[in-house]
């Protein structure tokens, strides 16, 4: 696994140009999303910006994980640094192959997750719901948001008790932790599709029968990853608010997410580099 983080670094360093992309989307993307959620705006206009983001991330995810799978397979680190750099920008060029070759399947697996998802961050409400019940937290919240000053805010934060401090506690630390293993599943899953080029259906398959196969690396990378979540948290804190901070934040984002992406797929590809068809014939 310390040669995967390696590897995966050395990935990062020296293709920081196939960032550029992901940080346009999530520009594009927030600006969208800001407006979407705006009052003010009319309906129709809603629903069209709406099919529009929807459109948007499918596309750049065919793109995207397509150059990241090429970036992958095409990593030597014997190369001097002018082979590399030419290597980089050819793979970055690749992104709209991608996103013609792989707009229908990354389509239909995007529907697929999202059921998988919903499915199971409900069924782990319903779990916490029928095992620690629902917390009056939520009722506080829902004042403070109709709070009309920071006083009334500390008044409210005042009448929770610690029982309902921790069922709220309760909550939060179940979800985040299905939450953290089904991101880590959906990116494990496009692993999957972009390596193994199998439909939808037996990708699931195959994304589920690693990740239990390899479940002691599994479990490394989602403690490691939560551990550079962490120190992001830490380093958004020490940037402050403004603009400047805000726009560190996002760069430091994209970054940990990238290296999150490549990670999974060195992964991936390392595990089943050796076995027919870069891992449609997984043994066990």
């Amino acid at each position: 696994m310390l040669n995967i983080l390696k590897k995966s670094g050395e990935i990062l360093k020296n293709n920081l140009i196939t960032v550029q992309p992901l940080l346009l989307f999530l520009l594009i993307f927030m600006t969208a999303l800001s407006y979407l959620f705006n009052k003010n705006m009319y309906f129709i206009p809603k629903i069209i910006l709406g099919i529009s983001l929807i459109l948007m991330v499918i596309a750049f995810s065919a793109g995207w994980f397509f150059v990241i799978k090429e970036t992958v397979m095409s990593y030597n680190g014997d190369e001097d640094k002018e082979e590399t750099a030419l290597k980089s920008i050819q793979n970055f060029k690749k992104f709209f192959i991608g996103v013609g070759g792989g707009f229908l399947k990354t389509s239909g697996a995007c529907i697929l997750l999202f059921i998988f998802y919903s499915a199971v961050i409900f069924s782990a409400a319903k779990f916490c719901l029928s095992v620690f019940g629902m917390p009056n937290v939520v009722y506080e919240f829902q004042k403070m948001l109709h709070a009309s000053s920071q006083a009334e805010i500390f008044n409210i934060l005042n009448t929770i008790t610690d029982k309902d401090k921790l069922i709220f506690s309760a909550w939060v630390l179940i979800l985040n932790i299905v939450s953290s293993i089904l991101n880590y599943f959906i990116v494990l899953y496009f692993a999957v599709l972009e390596f193994a080029r199998v439909n939808i259906f037996k990708t699931f398959w195959l994304a589920l029968k690693f990740g239990f196969k390899n479940i002691l690396g599994s479990v490394f990378i989602l403690f490691f990853i939560f551990s550079l979540y962490v120190l992001l948290n830490i380093l958004s804190l020490l940037c402050g608010t403004g603009v400047f901070g805000l726009f560190v934040l996002i760069i430091l984002f994209c970054l940990y997410l990238y290296y999150y992406v490549i990670l999974v797929f060195c992964f991936y590809n390392e595990k089943t580099k050796n076995n027919s068809n870069n891992g449609t014939e997984l043994i066990g």
